[in-house]
């Protein structure tokens, strides 16, 4: 195990834990910041990134799949379990002793998504029995689906919905009833800027790849990760009916782009960091901050405060009159090279279902501008919207061909497939089945009139042929179940047995921010 840890006085007040299965390429944002949030407040931590350690201490060739974004292995628990059992366990005893070490008083996990959900159950229910003493504290996107379940049964004493820099102050103080604290209704940090900048201190950022690889590779020659997460608003301005982002933070919220500039400033002088990639749902939510923020990194590489650095992050389709075309100059100068789209549909029709609010003028001035000014996109995707018809469905085949200009010209990155939409808790979509009239089949899988699972498998497959006829380049990793799904709904009549036998699984990663 490669946790060398700096000294630390003993006990500490807390250590921070990133379990797995994340993404691989830096360490995630939260913890960093927690760090940052105590220490200003007197309190001592440590952060341990137990997700890069898994990675590095397992087989990559044989368990590199895990940390694909289809794969089931943290998602069902009878893959868990049985992985736990053969593989994992042993590993987490191994972390427990290390947590030993630093004697902390409490241990706090991020549980980040619905892959986290049986580790931090097993993980916790391990730690409690060997360190029965210890305080743990959840907190993360996930936690109001684990949190209550382990404060009832005792094997945690608290858990932290919504944002936790204050939160976990309070409870280091001995706190409980505070905002956001075991169900308590959660309060939002209105002035971002007040938030420290988070603290890396902990990560060896030599264990991480350089870049985005497939994770059953790890060359020793290709290690050493110039990328760090940063974080320059929460929440969003769009509140797209299939997304669960307004659940998790209502109101949107933004720092300074003078606080953001600083901030990018400080990690580049302290860890060399070179490349930053943006957490937020999207990065001109504010056309104000993204213009501060471009002037103000201009201004420090112009006055020599700072290397030049690369940035990147999710974007949306904004009108002319809100967002000018100087602004995609000001962003390609000040360092932005690559954005992630959510353009989901070429169909305005189903767009403006989604609430996605922006117009095919709106789609062609913004792919018009990143062009002109050699800023590089991802294409987000999303097959099936309830509301989406076969007429639909062919304006997006038409929306590939209309840009394939883009593409020739090596700016499309990728086209990131998801494995059609699903309706998740928390979206408006899933809160307006019965509205809708949205039932769900024998597969658990929804319906609504003629658009079923099979229908969205099947355009699903015929955008990827499409896009492997027009040479543009397909992120996903989907291929492989939703054949073998195709195949259950074959047996059961559904949908006509066609020959989908040339779809091949190109052992990619759908990544909505690569």
């Amino acid at each position: 195990m490669y946790l060398n840890p700096k000294l630390q006085p003993n006990p500490l007040d807390i250590v921070f834990l990133t379990l797995p299965r994340l993404e691989l390429r830096a360490p995630i944002t939260a913890p960093a910041i927690l760090k940052s949030s105590v220490e200003k407040h007197g309190f001592t931590s440590k952060c341990l990134d137990l997700n890069v350690d898994l990675w590095h201490q397992l087989d990559s060739k044989k368990f590199g799949h895990l940390w694909f974004d289809t794969d089931l292995t943290f998602r069902r628990l009878e893959l868990f379990e049985k992985f736990w059992n053969e593989q994992l366990k042993t590993i987490a005893l191994q972390w427990i002793e290390r947590i030993k070490e630093v004697e902390p008083k409490w241990v706090g996990m991020t549980v980040f998504s619905q892959r986290s959900k049986w580790i931090s159950i097993f993980f916790c229910e391990l730690l409690k029995e060997k360190i029965p003493h210890i305080s743990i504290v959840l907190g993360g996107p996930f936690t109001e689906y684990v949190g209550p379940d382990l404060l009832k049964r005792k094997v945690i004493k608290a858990y932290v919905i919504g944002e936790g820099e204050n939160a976990i102050v309070d409870l280091l103080n001995g706190d409980t009833s505070a905002p956001g604290i075991n169900g308590l209704p959660a309060k939002q940090i209105e002035n971002l800027d007040d938030i420290p900048i988070p603290n890396y201190d902990d990560f060896d950022f030599s264990k991480y790849p350089t870049t985005w690889s497939d994770p059953r590779v790890r060359n020793p020659d290709q290690m050493g990760s110039e990328f760090i997460y940063i974080t320059g608003s929460r929440g969003c301005v769009r509140k797209c009916d299939f997304c669960d982002i307004q659940s998790i933070w209502p109101k949107f919220r933004f720092r300074s782009g003078e606080n953001i500039a600083e901030e990018m400033r400080l990690q580049n002088q302290k860890y060399g960091s070179r490349r930053f990639l943006f957490t937020d749902s999207l990065l001109n939510g504010s056309i104000k901050q993204l213009r501060d923020l471009c002037t103000t990194l201009i201004d420090f590489r112009d006055s020599g405060k700072m290397s030049p650095v690369k940035w990147q992050g999710q974007f949306i389709a904004r009108p002319q009159r809100f967002m000018k075309e100087n602004d995609y100059r000001l962003m390609r100068e000040a360092g932005c090279f690559f954005v992630s789209i959510g353009v989901e549909s070429g169909s305005e029709k189903v767009r403006m279902h989604m609430n996605k609010k922006f117009s095919n003028e709106d789609l062609d001035f913004t792919f018009q501008s990143c062009a002109k000014y050699g800023i590089e996109m991802a294409w987000l995707m999303i097959v099936g919207h309830p509301m989406e018809t076969e007429e639909d469905f062919q304006e997006t085949l038409q929306l590939l061909e209309k840009y394939s200009w883009i593409n020739d010209k090596g700016l499309v990155r990728s086209v990131a497939l998801g494995p059609t939409l699903d309706i998740v808790p928390g979206s408006p979509l899933f809160g307006r089945q019965k509205e809708l009239g949205i039932h769900w089949d024998e597969q658990h899988n929804w319906v609504y009139k003629d658009n079923n699972r099979a229908t969205r498998i099947e355009r699903w497959l015929r955008l990827k042929d499409r896009c492997q006829q027009l040479n543009y380049p397909i992120v996903e990793k989907a291929t492989e179940h939703l054949l073998k799904e195709l195949e259950v709904y074959k047996k059961n009549g559904l949908v006509l047995k066609e020959n989908h036998g040339k779809y091949k699984d190109n052992f990619g990663s759908v990544d909505r921010t690569s």
